[in-house]
């Protein structure tokens, strides 16, 4: 994932880029902190165990008929 800041000189703010989306701020130091919290959460150790079991939507689980992470 593509993350920076874009400073927005006509419309007086700053917007955080990632890949298609975009988050507004009111200053480029609530920015940078949003993208060094967002790419310390990135870059973080991630368990397998812990994303097999992951849904975007809380109550809705995986599918058996459906490989997930754990067989991979």
């Amino acid at each position: 994932m593509n993350v920076y800041v874009e400073n927005h000189t006509e419309h007086n703010r700053c917007w955080v880029r990632m890949d298609d989306w975009r988050v507004s701020f009111n200053t480029a130091v609530e920015a940078q902190q949003f993208v060094a919290r967002l790419n310390a959460r990135l870059n973080a150790p991630h368990s397998l165990d812990m994303l097999a079991g992951w849904s975007p939507r809380p109550g809705v689980t995986a599918r058996a008929d459906v490989p997930c992470t754990r067989e991979a």
